[in-house]
């Protein structure tokens, strides 16, 4: 069986990418050819290239489309990352060698009272890559003044529709003209200050209603971000049922991150659209170190089923919204109960 592609649901449409600026520096090169060829190859290293850090679990949107809107995404416990676990995860990773942090994952990650101090530690101890997605609904000046000072490297801004009236349909809570202002006024004080960081990508879930449109949207920001992108959208509603579908396929994520729930709890994925993160939790980290788990036997048998095109037999893995979007472009067909 060939490897897994990395970023396949990802497409870059603008001219540029966050990453453009960097790509001279040899580790850079280094993290970007591993975060490529692992997965491809099914090489494990000795420690997650990436982790996806759960600042909080809390969102201050209802966006429809969102599994967490849909209760299906996990348990709904929401709460925040405790200082302490955040800096003993970064002092563990920086040791490690840890390529790079996203400090989000269910929630919106600006209403912990900490982000800019977190992005300052993780920068502290090397990591290469600090970043977070963002509804950018809290992204005032002062925050962002305290977030380029921190040396955040880049921003994803997660934005849908290109009017007032789509962007608040998809966005549910949030306000059109003032998000718009915001992430100019990222661009603006970025811009002034002459340090080329955050890099600001703006992206939309490729929604059916979007796609025809979307050439409007790359106008309608092509002079704010420097790149502009979009995911395709995975059904993952309680209504979607994803079970029986078998393929050669293998998730690119288990050989390139873990997650860390603002709880500690240990994932060896994204798990999107599962609801019962228990089935492939690793551990807790703070209780266990974050190498030990991602050079488990439970973290290598999810591998070696993965490579073997036998994810189905993983009870998340077979409910995964993230492996069926990609089953269905492979047009594989429901064979088992």
């Amino acid at each position: 069986m060939s490897g897994a592609r990395a970023n396949p649901n990802f497409h870059t449409v603008g001219k540029s990418s966050v990453f453009d600026a960097r790509l001279k520096d040899p580790r850079f090169q280094e993290y970007r050819r591993r975060w490529a060829q692992f997965p491809e190859r099914f090489t494990v290293g000795e420690f997650p290239i990436h982790l996806d850090i759960e600042s909080t679990g809390v969102c201050n949107l209802r966006c429809p489309f969102c599994a967490t809107t849909m209760k299906n995404w996990g348990p709904e416990v929401p709460g925040y990352l405790k200082w302490e676990l955040f800096t003993r995860i970064i002092d563990e990773g920086a040791a490690e060698g840890l390529f790079s942090i996203k400090l989000s994952f269910r929630g919106e990650p600006t209403l912990h009272p900490k982000l800019p101090e977190m992005v300052a530690y993780a920068k502290q101890k090397g990591i290469l890559d600090v970043y977070f997605n963002t509804n950018a609904t809290l992204l005032t000046g002062a925050l962002i003044h305290r977030l380029i000072d921190a040396g955040l490297d880049r921003i994803s801004i997660s934005f849908e529709g290109t009017s007032k009236e789509s962007y608040e349909a998809y966005r549910v809570g949030a306000q059109f003209e003032r998000v718009v202002a915001n992430v100019q006024t990222l661009r603006r004080l970025r811009d002034e200050r002459g340090l080329g960081i955050p890099q600001i990508r703006v992206q939309s879930v490729m929604l059916a209603e979007l796609r025809e449109r979307f050439s409007e949207y790359v106008n309608f920001w092509e002079a704010t971000a420097d790149e502009i992108a979009y995911l395709d959208h995975r059904r993952e509603g309680p209504e979607d049922d994803h079970r029986g579908l078998v393929a050669d396929w293998a998730c690119p994520f288990l050989w390139q991150r873990m997650t860390i729930l603002w709880d500690g709890t240990a994932l060896p994925c994204l798990m999107h659209g599962v609801s019962d993160f228990s089935l492939l939790a690793l551990g807790r980290a703070g209780a266990q170190s974050i190498r030990s788990m991602w050079l488990s036997e439970e973290a290598s048998r999810y591998r070696r089923l993965h490579a073997e095109g036998q994810a189905h037999k993983l009870q998340a893995c077979d409910r995964c919204s993230y492996r069926a979007m990609e089953l269905e472009k492979l047009g594989a067909g429901k064979v088992h109960a």
